[in-house]
């Protein structure tokens, strides 16, 4: 993440615990974030490979009963030829998740999760199991490995957590928006913003807004929204080198994407008004 200086500042319409607001556990937030990442890097320090890339492969993650991970490798990958041939069970490993932002804003880095543990193949990983943990993945040329947790750490927009729980992880499900929301939020910057200015209107007002501010600012303020989640949205609102983040909440939460042109629908008015 960048440095505190440079992140945005919250209002008071971002979710605290302290006060009462829906948040996501940061066991939910350290699953999203592992599953919808826009990258995820695992490596196996201290190991020369012989034609080893520069940066580590990319790869894809998926949570299985045990505490592990099972990580979709292709098969002509480095970590799945040293894996298969290790003299040991199991290889010490690390990973790092990495979300970004799918609108332009500035500093677009939302979250990354790191976790440390235990590198090894998966056995008895056919096509059926490969399918139902990945039923997305390309048709051929993808492996399994394991990667069994010893440590996982998030650091998003809600906060930063050093050690997740990792039975909790493993029982959390992801938010069930993930997978739509990226789509969400670029239909919002690209078809609404009269309503993200209402928002950022509003926003502004509230006494920690950049209007309240000692120094308020006399630029132009540019609103984005920056993250969704069943909880709400998030924008980000930018004026000259000053940023803030604010926070607007559905009415309750939604269970899934079908309920989100009614949330929003609800949010707006209620701006609106």
């Amino acid at each position: 993440m960048p440095d505190a200086d440079s992140q945005p500042t919250g209002t008071a319409t971002r979710p605290t615990a302290a006060g009462g607001r829906p948040a996501p556990t940061s066991a939910e937030r350290a699953r999203t974030l592992l599953e919808f990442a826009s990258s995820v890097v695992l490596d196996v320090p201290g190991i020369d490979l012989v034609n080893r890339p520069g940066i580590p492969p990319l790869v894809r993650c998926a949570v299985l009963p045990d505490r592990a991970l099972a990580v979709l490798v292709e098969t002509s990958s480095p970590l799945y030829r040293i894996a298969s041939v290790a003299r040991t069970a199991e290889l010490v490993a690390e990973l790092e998740a990495v979300d970004v932002a799918p609108v332009a804003l500035p500093h677009r880095i939302r979250g990354r999760a790191t976790a440390h543990g235990r590198l090894s193949a998966l056995p008895n990983a056919g096509p059926e199991v490969l399918d139902g943990l990945f039923p997305r993945r390309p048709a051929t040329g993808q492996a399994l490995l394991r990667f069994a947790l010893d440590h996982l750490a998030v650091e998003d927009l809600w906060g930063a957590e050093c050690c997740v729980d990792l039975a909790a992880f493993t029982a959390a499900v992801p938010d069930p928006i993930a997978a739509d929301e990226a789509a969400m939020l670029q239909h919002l910057a690209a078809a609404h913003p009269e309503q993200l200015r209402l928002l950022g209107a509003q926003a502004l007002e509230h006494p920690s807004g950049l209007r309240g501010r000692q120094h308020p600012t006399d630029h132009p303020v540019d609103v984005r929204p920056v993250a969704l989640d069943r909880f709400g949205l998030r924008v980000r609102l930018t004026s000259g080198a000053r940023m803030l983040d604010a926070r607007f909440e559905f009415h309750r939460p939604v269970t899934g994407p079908e309920q989100l042109p009614d949330a929003m629908h609800r949010l707006f008015a209620q701006v609106r008004h």
